[in-house]
């Protein structure tokens, strides 16, 4: 039975504009403009129709149920850097993180996104043991990388968080040099010989992390007396200055203004010819910009994993979508 519908409307939003100064006149503003189509609720045989569309009743009942907190999507991938596999995190007596499993592609960004307190800042902090550092933090399962468990015993911690860098939430350079804040860990992890190899490394660190024509002339001068945005771009040298395989960042854009922030968007991208990046971030907006694969997680659990493209316009979990369109969160 086909379905008449109505030609598209314009919807147009105006809102008055007082006048800033004694002899203005008060305006009009167009603030808005959207374009929708209306079903007329017609069929051809002139017989009344529901105002929902069948296709979308049918879309919804495809999701996955909220109750329902089993990881949906592809959890693999063919090519892993690391693979994590039944992960679980207490906080004391808190459950953090439920029966995590999640592969991390080589050359690829994974975006993990999801609201407050639900455990993707926590599982990131898995990925090189920063949670050793918590007093009371408890973590069972298996995460591999090259053929080892990063939780086995014998595990050098000092070398795996050199393999698996880190880039905080804030901005935090040493209070020394910009050429010390970069050289600092190739020296401490014997990378480099001599002085020649440590200013190659720290050459080619900054030029890979987009500071290096701001800063060359500077070198010398205390790191921390750059901008929000140029200091987290000389942590993120100083991340990839030990050659790591992984770098993982916990929201590095919340405290940066918006060009500094599509600064940092841009060195993601060109990083992943490189390296491997996680990264947490509450802006789904970036999400759908850096990333190839998101997870979407929701009090612990892992709740769907796919390519950011199908995470972000068909998710499969009515969980994933509340959180997508802001339903919540």
């Amino acid at each position: 039975m086909a379905t008449l519908f109505a030609p598209e409307r314009r919807l147009r939003t105006r809102i008055l504009r007082l006048p800033r100064d004694p002899g203005e006149k008060c305006g009009l503003e167009v603030t808005t403009e959207m374009t929708f189509q209306i079903d007329s609720g017609i069929d051809l045989a002139g017989q009344e129709v529901g105002a929902v569309n069948s296709a979308d009743t049918v879309a919804k009942s495809d999701k996955v149920n909220r109750d329902d907190r089993k990881t949906v999507g592809e959890i693999n991938h063919p090519d892993p850097r690391m693979t994590c596999r039944d992960v679980n995190v207490w906080y004391g007596d808190k459950h953090a993180i439920i029966d995590v499993n999640l592969d991390i592609g080589k050359n690829e960004v994974i975006a993990m996104i999801g609201p407050s307190g639900c455990g993707k800042s926590t599982f990131l902090r898995c990925l090189n043991r920063m949670n050793d550092t918590i007093d009371g933090c408890r973590v069972t399962g298996e995460m591999m990388m090259d053929g080892n468990n990063i939780y086995g015993k014998g595990m050098d911690v000092v070398l795996l968080r050199a393999q698996v860098g880190m880039v905080f939430q804030k901005p935090n350079p040493f209070p020394k040099s910009i050429f010390e804040n970069v050289a600092y860990g190739p020296r401490i992890h014997g990378l480099a010989a001599n002085k020649t190899d440590i200013e190659e490394i720290v050459v080619t660190s900054l030029q890979r992390a987009g500071l290096w024509d701001e800063v060359k002339d500077y070198l010398e001068e205390p790191g921390t007396g750059l901008s929000g945005g140029q200091q987290q771009r000389l942590c993120i040298a100083r991340a990839i200055a030990v050659n790591p395989e992984v770098v993982l960042m916990d929201e590095p854009c919340s405290a940066l203004d918006p060009i500094a922030t599509a600064k940092i968007e841009e060195l993601i991208d060109e990083l992943r010819e490189h390296y491997t990046i996680a990264i947490v971030t509450h802006s789904m907006q970036q999400a759908a910009r850096v990333s190839q694969r998101t997870a979407y997680f929701h009090l612990g659990d892992l709740i769907e994993v796919g390519s950011t493209d199908q995470v972000f316009t068909n998710p499969k979990h009515q969980l994933t979508e509340d959180y997508i369109t802001g339903r919540f969160g």
